[in-house]
């Protein structure tokens, strides 16, 4: 097949770039001068909307779930500004979920009081205290999440009573739950993340974007089934400069290319049988940037029951791990309960429009390393989590098995292997947004016909939905100026 663009990833970043270069008003290019070339066999990427498994009749986002950064995100605000609300109507598909959350240890019955027992502050003056010790951030030596919590303590410990001391240590690992790593792991110089309003969960399903940008790409446009093995960047057998071989045999010649795999795929080595081997190899600095940041593991768990014994008016709940608790990594089998922190979805209040059906559910925020254990031993979730969860249960309420048991296998997808980039301690993400984002000169493929999109590389709305959609059109749009002569 030849054609002009291939586009190698159907998830968003590359649904966008494909859509973008269909679309334009500026855009030379008809259908039949692109592809888009997807492994699996469906498209959407780290976008999963799940209307199957439920047993209650929900829809639930295995992935992407929340517009984060709301006051900018464009995909938010272009779904506002979308006459069109058959796909998706933010006036009844959108919840801000962020009501302060009750917290729970397993040693109290009961809620903790954190704003009594001013945990609350500790717990402000701790993230401004992490703020302040990396502001400098070139010349101050990075520590874990862990450490910079500990030396606060250190510093500041006399200050605080041994209970504010204790709750506010065993809280700081919610942010395990942003980046789906354990906190031992988490880089401090990058812990503290300034959002850019809040967070509203999409109660609809992100799959409404999919089916979007996919309307304005023919079907037979997308090509399902079809894993890149090979690239050669500099080819010489015929007049394209690019060929693509699938593991079917298949092989695509092009000469613009736009590479959206997750950078998880792009870290295996060439010889691995889901990576991508290049031709020539890629340089040295651009090997060197992709091992620069680390690829994360959040994952989640979703308990559906035929009663509500929670309180359905809460948007989450926390449940602190025990003072203490360091499972043995990786995991050979289940941890006992409460050793990590768990993030507790209240799908009763987020999803309200369904209450009509019976029962309701919980879904849980899952960080590596009970993210793989969990979606590798679904069966053992609830076993886990029971002891957990049970200290929700509301009075004059008993608690109920669950009647189904939903959990992600991102980390169990050879496609996907883990959920987003996420920074470990020495990790710096600029040199790979500078190598991959094409954005600066002299930096990584010296053929800028060969670019690079996906949440990976770009910094404003890394990890996010936006910020893979605004790399795609990113790269489209330097592709059509790059045709019509002005790059």
């Amino acid at each position: 097949m030849n054609v002009s663009v291939a586009i190698v990833g159907a998830g968003v970043s590359g649904l966008k770039a494909a859509h973008t270069l269909l679309n334009h008003p500026k855009s030379p290019f008809a259908p039949n001068h692109i592809v888009v070339l997807e492994a699996q066999n469906r498209i959407g990427g780290r976008i999963l909307t799940d209307r199957a498994q439920s047993k209650i009749g929900y829809s639930y986002d295995l992935g992407a779930a929340w517009f984060h950064d709301s006051l900018t995100n464009p995909v938010l605000q272009e779904a506002i500004r979308d006459d069109d609300t058959s796909l998706f109507d933010y006036r009844h598909h959108c919840y801000y979920d962020d009501k302060e959350a009750r917290v729970y240890v397993s040693e109290l019955e009961g809620a903790v009081d954190m704003v009594g027992l001013k945990v609350d502050k500790v717990l402000e003056d701790l993230h401004k205290y992490i703020e302040l010790h990396f502001m400098d951030l070139l010349n101050i030596k990075d520590v874990s999440l862990k450490q910079i919590v500990a030396q606060f303590f250190e510093v500041h410990g006399h200050m605080v009573s041994d209970t504010q001391k204790d709750y506010a240590a065993r809280t700081m690992p919610y942010l395990e739950s942003w980046f789906g790593i354990p906190w031992d792991l988490v880089s401090g110089k990058y812990s503290m993340m300034d959002h850019q309003g809040r967070n509203l969960l999409n109660t609809k399903g992100y799959d409404f974007i999919v089916e979007k940008l996919a309307r304005g790409i023919p079907n037979d446009r997308t090509l399902l089934g079809h894993q890149v093995v090979a690239i050669d960047r500099d080819n010489k057998n015929g007049p394209h400069k690019v060929s693509l071989l699938m593991k079917n045999g298949d092989r695509v010649y092009c000469n613009h290319l736009i590479v959206t795999v997750p950078q998880s795929v792009l870290q295996l080595p060439d010889s691995h049988p889901y990576g991508i081997a290049w031709s020539p190899p890629l340089p040295q600095n651009v090997k060197e940037a992709l091992q620069s940041i680390h690829f994360g593991a959040l994952g989640k768990v979703i308990f559906e029951f035929e009663d509500v014994w929670w309180d359905e008016s809460e948007d989450r709940f926390d449940i602190l791990p025990d003072s203490g608790a360091a499972p043995e990594v990786p995991l050979t089998a289940l941890p006992p309960s409460f050793s990590y922190y768990a993030h507790v979805l209240n799908y009763s209040a987020s999803h309200k429009s369904n209450n009509g059906s019976r029962g309701s559910s919980l879904g849980v925020l899952l960080q590596s390393p009970l993210t793989e254990y969990l979606e590798a031993h679904r069966k053992e979730a609830w076993t886990y989590f029971e002891p957990m969860l049970s200290k929700l249960v509301v009075e004059g309420k008993k608690v109920s098995a669950p009647i189904n048991t939903i959990t992600t296998d991102w980390t169990q997808n050879p496609y996907i292997r883990g959920s987003y980039s996420a920074l470990h301690v020495d990790d710096d993400p600029s040199d790979l947004i500078i190598q991959l984002s094409g954005e600066f000169d002299g930096c990584g493929l010296h053929e800028n016909y060969i670019r690079f999109a996906g949440e990976h590389t770009i910094l404003d709305g890394a990890g996010c939905v936006h910020g893979a959609y605004a790399s795609g059109l990113r790269e489209a749009e330097w592709i059509i100026d790059s045709v019509a002569g002005s790059v």
